[in-house]
């Protein structure tokens, strides 16, 4: 069954990551973009994640999980290979409503991380529903080299013309064909 792709405004929501390896400082820089506040826990982290702590752009504590630090959190990356962690977190993010992924386990994700491409306001999503990441991870790859250079300007182009027009089909028609000419599309 194919996953809904939502984006979703991160700003300032708590998010929580388990584990500290090279996975969740993968995932953590990847968040970063989108600036949530980032609390990572683990008993041993790499020296990436230790940096972004250092940097002040994330917040560390150096030890084992407890099931009540996903209190409060809007969502909890699990990064570890422990599956028996994955599940109790899961099992406990989904009794309280909280969004929960733990990667490379799909049984235990209320949401899954697609691979990303983003330039500015410019975010591309693609998934295959956490089946085959590989394969997602390669048509990122492609539409990396394929994207026309420069398009964070095309976008911020293309919002102010937006804005000056009035809602309506005749705007939507207006910007749409302009950004195709824009793309050389």
């Amino acid at each position: 069954m194919p996953y809904f792709p939502a984006f979703l405004d991160l700003k300032g929501k708590s998010l929580l990551v388990v584990g500290g390896g090279p996975v969740a400082e993968r995932k953590v820089k990847k968040l970063l973009d989108f600036e949530p506040n980032i609390k990572v826990i683990a008993p041993k982290v790499t020296t990436g994640i230790r940096d972004l702590s250092k940097k002040g752009r994330i917040k560390l504590v150096l030890r084992k999980v407890r099931l009540s630090d996903i209190k409060g959190a809007f969502a909890v990356i699990v990064a570890v290979d422990n599956l028996q962690l994955q599940k109790r977190i899961y099992k406990q993010c989904k009794k309280r409503g909280i969004l929960c992924n733990s990667v490379d386990s799909i049984e235990y994700c209320s949401f899954i991380f697609p691979a990303l491409i983003v330039k500015g306001d410019v975010v591309i999503g693609i998934s295959t529903s956490g089946q085959v990441p590989a394969l997602s991870r390669a048509i990122r790859e492609y539409l990396e080299k394929v994207l026309p250079q420069g398009i964070e300007e095309v976008e911020r182009r293309l919002e102010e013309i937006r804005k000056s027009l009035p809602k309506g089909e005749k705007r939507q028609k207006t910007v749409t064909e302009l950004a195709l000419k824009l793309l050389k599309l």
